[in-house]
């Protein structure tokens, strides 16, 4: 007969534990990406999303240095912690991929290297194509059945996607002042042209001002006018149940009312007591 020891049998809720433990360790980061997985997973299309919210997430955490910093000496104390840290950012960017696109930066050696490589790949800045097609969802956008706030987001996105993708370089400060300036009015331009036939009247409004709003400015006029005439245009109760009631009681005296011998209802005699 064999003997057992006891201690040597891991009991079933050590076992949880260990397997929830190497979840965590064999997976670094896995835990905090499930949220961003489903919406804002990098797909080759979508960098601009998928760069801000990294970029977002790391500085959140302290570790957005290892993006855009340099990394110490081999040879500094320092340096055992901060490979430590960076091999947990390379594991949350690979976490943040599709396989197809974590492959192809596997071996690089650094949280730094990782993000320079997809950046090269898919941010596309200055790309005329990008732009154009940007610009031609801009032109195509209408309000139709959205509501302004709706409307007001879809064109927004665009505008971000836009000033990423075409990059001005300004040498003077007050050119680059004059320039927002301008860039701004055309998208007031373009976010009056596009509404509805409805709000005709604060368009007209917005644009007779002897000096435009900012963006956010025309877009809160506008939602306001929305709510407005949402108010207006609600069915308003009608008053109409006393009515029925007394319209009964007519009707009830009329068919208590004894008939007279020329046809008609004899008031007098219904009052007799």
């Amino acid at each position: 007969m064999t003997n057992t020891n006891n201690s040597e049998i891991p009991s079933q809720s050590d076992k949880g534990l260990n397997d929830q433990t190497d979840k965590v360790t064999s997976a670094p980061g896995k835990v905090e990406m499930q949220n961003l997985q489903a919406a804002y997973r990098i797909n080759g299309k979508n960098y601009l999303k998928w760069s801000q919210v990294v970029r977002t997430f790391r500085k959140g955490k302290g570790k957005v240095s290892h993006l855009f910093g340099t990394r110490p000496a081999e040879k500094d104390p320092k340096f055992a912690a901060w490979d430590e840290e960076d091999s947990m950012v390379v594991s949350w960017l690979w976490n943040s991929m599709p396989p197809d696109i974590s492959d192809t930066c596997m071996f690089l050696p650094t949280a730094k290297d990782v993000w320079e490589s997809i950046q090269q790949t898919y941010s596309k800045v200055k790309d005329a194509a990008q732009v154009y097609e940007i610009k031609a969802k801009t032109s195509s956008t209408k309000q139709g059945f959205k509501s302004v706030t709706e409307y007001a987001n879809t064109l927004q996105n665009l505008w971000q996607e836009m000033n990423h993708y075409r990059c001005i370089a300004m040498k003077c400060s007050e050119d680059a002042t004059t320039l927002k300036q301008f860039i701004e009015k055309d998208r007031i331009y373009d976010f009056l042209a596009s509404l509805n036939v409805e709000f005709d009247q604060v368009r007209v409004q917005i644009l007779g001002k002897e000096e435009l709003p900012s963006l956010n400015g025309a877009i809160s006029m506008v939602k306001a006018e929305e709510s407005r005439r949402g108010v207006m245009l609600q069915p308003q109760p009608v008053e109409g149940s006393a009515m029925v009631s007394t319209g009964g009681n007519n009707n009830t005296l009329k068919q208590n009312q004894p008939i007279n011998d020329n046809g008609r209802n004899d008031i007098s005699q219904t009052l007799q007591p």
